[in-house]
C-alpha cells in the first residue's frame, strides 16, 4: 500500500534545490516510504530537507519559525533517526524504533523514521521492516538514505519510492527567481550555483554579451564565497551585472 504525502504550497520550500522532488511534494506525489540515494553528504542534505518539509507545522516555507522548524532535528520528538552500530543495523535496533510507530506525532502532522546507511540493515532487519513499510500508520513517513541501493532487498525497494539526492540545479533554471535571490538574507554556495545555471540559460536564449558577463560574474562570485569572501559584496556585484544585463 502506498499513500501519498499532501503538501502545503509555497514559493520557497526546504526542497527548492531539488525542483523535481519539490514539484512532487507540491503535487502530493511523494510516497510514505522514500529511498534517498547518493553520496552520504548529498543524501543527508536531501533527507534533512525532506524531514524539515514533512514536520513543518506552519507554511512549509524554509524561513518558517514554527516550533518544529526552530527545533534542532536531533531533538525533535517526531523525527526518529537510526544509524549503524559497528557497521551494521540489526533487527534489535530497528525494533527499538518501530515499537514506537503506533504513537501519534507529538508536534507535527507526521512522524519521520530516518534510517541512515540503510544498506547496512541486516537481511533479518530488512525482512522485519517490510510489514511496517507496507502497512504503516497514516502519519508515518520512512526515509532510507544510502549510497548503494543494491544493498537493499528487492522486497524493500519495491515498497519505496527512489529519490536521487543530486540537486537539480539545471532542471530548476527556468523556475529560478532572481528577485528572490537578491532579497534572501543568506547567500549560500548552492544558491549561487542555481543563479549561475539560470544566468547560463538566459545567455543561451539571448546570446547577449551582457548576459555572458553575468554568467561569468556568477562563477567568480562562487569562487569568492568559497574562499570565505564577503557575501554582501558578492551580492552587490551580481546585482549590478544583473541590472546591466536587463
Amino acid at each position: 500500500m502506498l499513500w501519498i504525502l499532501t503538501a502545503m504550497k509555497n514559493s520557497k520550500s526546504y526542497l527548492s534545490l531539488w525542483p523535481r522532488i519539490d514539484q512532487g511534494w507540491q503535487r502530493g506525489h511523494l510516497s510514505h516510504a522514500l529511498i534517498v540515494e547518493g553520496t552520504p553528504a548529498k543524501a543527508y542534505n536531501l533527507a534533512m530537507a525532506l524531514s524539515r518539509q514533512i514536520i513543518c507545522e506552519g507554511s512549509g516555507n524554509s524561513s518558517c519559525l514554527c516550533r518544529s522548524c526552530s527545533c534542532e532535528i536531533t531533538r525533535h520528538p517526531d523525527v526518529m533517526r537510526l544509524q549503524p552500530e559497528k557497521e551494521r543495523i540489526r533487527r534489535e535496533a530497528l525494533h527499538m524504533i518501530l515499537q514506537n510507530i503506533n504513537r501519534p506525532p507529538l508536534w507535527s502532522p507526521r512522524l519521520v523514521i530516518w534510517i541512515e546507511d540503510a544498506h547496512r540493515l541486516t537481511d533479518a532487519a530488512q525482512s522485519y521492516l517490510l510489514k511496517s513499510l507496507e502497512e504503516p500508520p497514516p502519519y508515518v513517513v520512512f526515509i532510507l538514505t544510502t549510497d548503494r541501493s543494491h544493498g537493499l532487498l528487492a522486497t524493500v525497494k519495491s515498497r519505496c519510492q527512489l529519490l536521487r539526492s543530486e540537486p537539480d540545479f539545471e532542471d530548476g533554471a527556468q523556475s529560478f527567481d532572481p528577485q528572490q535571490f537578491f532579497t534572501e538574507k543568506e547567500l549560500t554556495r548552492d544558491e549561487i550555483i542555481r543563479f549561475s545555471y539560470w544566468a547560463r540559460s538566459q545567455y543561451r536564449q539571448r546570446q547577449s554579451p551582457s548576459w555572458l558577463a553575468l554568467w561569468e560574474a556568477s562563477y567568480q562570485a562562487y569562487q569568492h564565497v568559497n574562499a570565505n569572501g564577503a557575501v554582501e559584496l558578492v551580492k552587490e556585484i551580481l546585482r549590478d551585472a544583473y541590472e546591466h544585463a536587463r
